[in-house]
């Protein structure tokens, strides 16, 4: 199935799913509705097309933070979709926290390149004390586009880097691109819809919108939000 996949066309189902589930969002719930649907329809679409076999080869989960100490892109809408999760499902406290350790993450973080912050070895503000993703079930596409077929070897390899000898990491590239598809084609329709459609970094997009809830009515409103 994987070998005559057309992913092309899949990019044009893509688009169409996504137009039509943006083309009249006016709030932060519907925006965070939409990226729900979206992510499940990929979900959905990877057990059909990809096989239960070929995931279970795929080592990732909420409990490995090998990878998270890479700088992270997210749409807006996914941004959105994080904030509203954490505000939901965090004490005061807890979000307090969290808020003063994206902070300083992204005061040490925010203009490092990515082959920078690799070697910074500064883990993603979402993880707990166990390294365990605290957003797990609302990490953006490009998390979920991560498919390493063995966490040891991601480990070593991060390890290794700066040495040059680092071991290659085997992924599932029909799960990756797949997931890929989805980022880019939902970053087309935001485009074509007028929408703010660049790339952000994740700590800072999420604590933009903590900081200033009205960011959601600029975006919605077809202006570029301000986070860089």
């Amino acid at each position: 199935m994987q070998e005559t996949f057309d992913f092309s066309a899949y990019a044009r189902e893509v688009r169409k799913f996504s137009r039509s589930l943006m083309c009249s969002v006016d709030s932060g719930a519907e925006i965070s509705g939409l990226v729900h649907l979206l992510t499940i329809a990929a979900e959905r679409d990877l057990a059909r097309f990809g096989g239960a076999q070929q995931s279970s080869r795929i080592d990732c989960g909420p409990g490995c933070g090998a990878c998270c100490v890479l700088n992270v892109a997210v749409l807006f809408p996914e941004a959105v979709a994080i904030s509203r999760f954490i505000q939901r499902r965090f004490s005061a406290g807890d979000l307090g926290e969290l808020r003063i350790r994206m902070h300083e993450l992204l005061v040490r973080t925010r203009w490092l390149d990515d082959e920078e912050r690799l070697f910074l070895r500064e883990s993603c503000a979402f993880l707990d004390q166990q390294g365990s993703c605290m957003i797990h079930a609302v990490r953006p596409l490009l998390c979920r586009a991560v498919t390493s077929t063995d966490a040891q070897v991601c480990r070593d390899a991060i390890a290794m880097v700066a040495l040059h000898g680092a071991p290659s990491v085997e992924m599932d590239l029909f799960h990756k691109q797949l997931i890929d598809t989805v980022y880019c084609e939902f970053g087309w329709t935001l485009q074509f819809l007028g929408f703010d459609h660049r790339p952000m970094r994740l700590t800072a997009a999420v604590l933009a919108l903590l900081d200033d809830p009205e960011l959601v009515a600029l975006f919605v409103s077809g202006e570029k939000v301000p986070i860089h």
